[in-house]
């Protein structure tokens, strides 16, 4: 079932004498009313099940726009309040020689999230004594996550920005 709304045009039932009947006899002894109302000056819109299903059709397709429009605005708000995210910045060090590596950490998060789902943005500033390979986030928790490099710098200086998991 598409969800495009067929506008119905509905039009009063106008007659010379409306609602009037004209009652037949039958032989049986029952009766039947015919309509009697004279000059019909417009034709009425029928009251049918196609029309009336017609009208269903039209309020459910505007509910679910509505819905949609609901969740987008949701959605929305929850991304501008989640743009400024919390930053910080930390610096690792390794103190073991290259491949091996003990520069995992952790970092606690100022504002406590309500899940996992939060995204953890990283940017390297500074390295001393060799090169950063990668630096991994892992052990995410609503408090707070880890951090290690890899690689043979003995020391970096990292700015995270903690964005998202604010909402239940």
């Amino acid at each position: 079932m598409g969800l495009y709304y067929e506008f119905t045009k509905w039009l009063d039932h106008v007659a010379q004498f409306p609602g009037r009947r004209k009652m037949k006899e039958n032989a049986d002894g029952t009766v039947d009313f015919e309509r009697s109302e004279g000059e019909i000056v417009q034709q009425g819109t029928a009251q049918s099940a196609t029309n009336f299903n017609n009208l269903e059709k039209g309020i459910f397709a505007n509910q679910i726009q509505i819905l949609q429009m609901d969740q987008r605005t949701l959605q929305s708000e929850r991304k501008i309040s989640d743009l400024s995210g919390t930053v910080g910045q930390i610096t690792l060090t390794n103190s073991r020689s290259y491949p091996f590596n003990n520069s995992g950490t952790t970092v606690p998060i100022s504002k406590v999230r309500f899940n996992l789902n939060y995204d953890v943005e990283i940017d390297v500033l500074s390295a001393t004594g060799g090169f950063v390979e990668d630096v991994i986030v892992y052990d995410k928790q609503t408090n707070g996550f880890k951090l290690r490099f890899t690689g043979s710098a003995k020391s970096i200086v990292i700015k995270h920005k903690v964005v998202g998991g604010i909402y239940k």
